[in-house]
């Protein structure tokens, strides 16, 4: 009898190890899969976050150390400004369209002061994919609606 119980114990001790193993391989692939892939989004910078786009804009212009921290410090007070209009939208109303784009507009001038005429063209290329991105995401939204 007393075998009997022995053994079933045994049995559980078994089930609970395989269910804890595979619990922490589960979470050690999870880690991996994101370290490898980049794939964790708290981690990134969002889609439209200064540095992610900082980061971008040295790879395609080729900033020097100084104009990255003043097209930081451009990004970031265009990032305020965007957010103070947003805390006034009211989101049946439109009207702040044209603000968002005069702060946007105003932003790049900034850029385009601080960047050498090499770097200008590459600048320009990168704000017309954007603006025909930003256009077609647009009139996709429109056609759901």
């Amino acid at each position: 009898m007393e075998s009997k119980t022995t053994s079933q114990t045994k049995a559980r001790l078994i089930v609970v190890t395989v269910f804890v193993i595979g619990f922490a391989a589960g979470a050690l692939s999870l880690n991996l899969y994101q370290s490898l892939t980049g794939s964790d989004r708290k981690k990134e910078p969002t889609r439209g976050g200064t540095e992610f786009l900082l980061n971008r804009m040295n790879q395609r212009v080729g900033l020097t150390g100084d104009q990255q921290d003043q097209i930081k410090k451009i990004l970031d007070e265009t990032s305020e400004k965007y957010r103070a209009i947003r805390q006034e939208m009211d989101p049946a109303v439109k009207p702040f369209v044209p603000r968002f784009n005069a702060v946007r507009q105003e932003s790049r001038d900034r850029i385009r002061a601080l960047l050498t005429p090499e770097q200008l063209p590459k600048y320009e290329q990168m704000v017309e994919e954007h603006d025909k991105k930003m256009q077609e995401e647009r009139e996709q939204g429109h056609k759901k609606q």
